[in-house]
């Protein structure tokens, strides 16, 4: 069937069998206006006319591109079967730009029988072209007789040789060489991890993951486990952003220190120590710059003051613990002093100073003024008492009520002050 027919064909379709009685009920439908019957008249036939000739257009504007579509198939048919024998290759990538959106253009709806496993898939389009395995150019026999498809395929070809050579260029760093190292420094809470990467090439970066939802970034990252636990940590690689290696590191086991408490009780100075933790633990005690091993100790306190007693336990898993208390002991220098005294006693309570046992003082001294402030007496041994006269020697001292001061300090270096009055008594 010819072009000629097929337009017959498709015009029948459309004509509508002549009936002139339309024609006449038309004319009396119409108003009758001088005139008017005739340009009416004249304005259907045009409009008839004119339909006509626009659906002769589009179906001959059909039928042309139906034609060259089916040319341009059977070329790249013929094309196809030429390069069915090309080896596997990969499928490569290129953008459109003008030329080839025109190349879409006509080939929207071409139907290419592609059997090679190698493509070159052209951006934006279904459409697909085998491609030579070899030297990476596209087989086409277009001619000459659409040079405009057969440019937009050379600038194909030459953007993929382009591409290929770029990928070419890339390079993946060795780091077989690189050596990875967790270091536990204290594998308790708070513990403390040195991670270590060595011969890391410089263009690449190091990620660690701790195993615990955090990253630390370099070739050494100190890091800190805050609860127990076992953790599994990892290292990458990354370069140019991508990960090229990764690694999985040992396990790392983080333990709880034990919970200690310092009881004590206290008897004149001497302190009863005891740790209320009863696991078997390592215990170390430090007080006065002294230390001692039991679990339970007994201590004297000779120097009055604060004191800081510190407990360090270690447990089976070598965590450590410490905890301290703090202590204020007060030493007092024991001995009596009377309020009252008979010089003219025949011995009996006839001097006046302190009265005791172990009164071997560093340093002693006592002072004795009368109620205007007179010193009447001084003495720098307990053995040396007031005997009533003026500083023991000289007149009686009159009755009445003296003041005194007694200063002390041990071999230790405790220093103590009492101070009162007494009543010297004449008969």
């Amino acid at each position: 069937m010819n072009d000629m027919e097929n337009i017959k064909k498709i015009l029948s379709d459309y004509e509508v069998p002549y009936d002139h009685n339309d024609w006449i009920k038309l004319e009396k439908d119409l108003p009758k206006y001088p005139g008017m019957i005739s340009m009416t008249k004249i304005l259907l036939v045009a409009t008839a006319i004119i339909i006509s000739i626009a659906g002769i257009y589009l179906l001959t504007q059909h039928l042309s591109k139906n034609k060259t579509d089916n040319n341009i198939s059977q070329k790249t048919n013929n094309n196809n079967n030429n390069n069915n024998n090309n080896s596997n290759s990969d499928i490569v990538s290129i953008e459109s730009d003008d030329a080839t959106n025109n190349l879409y253009n006509k080939s929207d709806n071409y139907d290419f029988n592609n059997n090679s496993n190698e493509m070159l898939v052209i951006s934006n389009s279904d459409t697909s072209f085998n491609k030579n395995t070899n030297n990476k150019v596209i087989n086409t026999d277009l001619n000459n007789e659409d040079e405009e498809i057969q440019e937009v395929i050379n600038k194909s070809n030459n953007q993929s040789s382009n591409n290929n050579n770029s990928n070419n260029d890339i390079q993946i760093p060795d780091v077989n060489k690189v050596v990875f190292k967790a270091e536990v420094i204290d594998n308790c809470v708070p513990s403390k991890i040195i991670f270590t990467a060595a011969n890391v090439p410089s263009n690449c970066e190091i990620i660690w993951n701790t195993g615990d939802s955090y990253r630390a970034y370099g070739d050494i990252a100190e890091y800190s486990y805050l609860e127990t636990g076992e953790y599994s940590p990892t290292v990458n690689i990354v370069y140019n952003n991508f990960v090229i290696k990764t690694e999985k590191l040992d396990e790392i086991i983080i333990n709880q220190p034990s919970v200690i408490k310092i009881n004590f009780e206290n008897s004149e100075n001497l302190y009863y120590f005891t740790c209320n933790n009863k696991e078997e633990l390592s215990i170390i005690w430090s007080i006065d710059n002294q230390q001692f091993s039991e679990k339970d100790i007994s201590y004297e306190f000779n120097l009055a003051g604060e004191h800081i007693i510190m407990l360090t336990a270690i447990n089976e898993f070598g965590c450590k613990s410490e905890v301290t208390e703090r202590i204020n002991t007060v030493i007092e220098h024991v001995f009596y002093v009377p309020n009252a005294f008979i010089p003219t006693s025949n011995g009996v309570n006839s001097e006046f100073g302190p009265i005791g046992e172990n009164m071997d003082f560093a340093t002693y001294k006592m002072v004795i003024v009368d109620a205007s402030g007179n010193s009447v007496f001084e003495s720098t041994s307990p053995e040396f008492m007031w005997n009533g006269r003026i500083n023991n020697i000289g007149d009686e001292a009159k009755p009445g009520f003296y003041l005194w001061e007694i200063i002390t300090m041990d071999k230790f270096g405790n220093v103590q002050t009492k101070k009162g009055r007494v009543n010297l008594i004449r008969n």
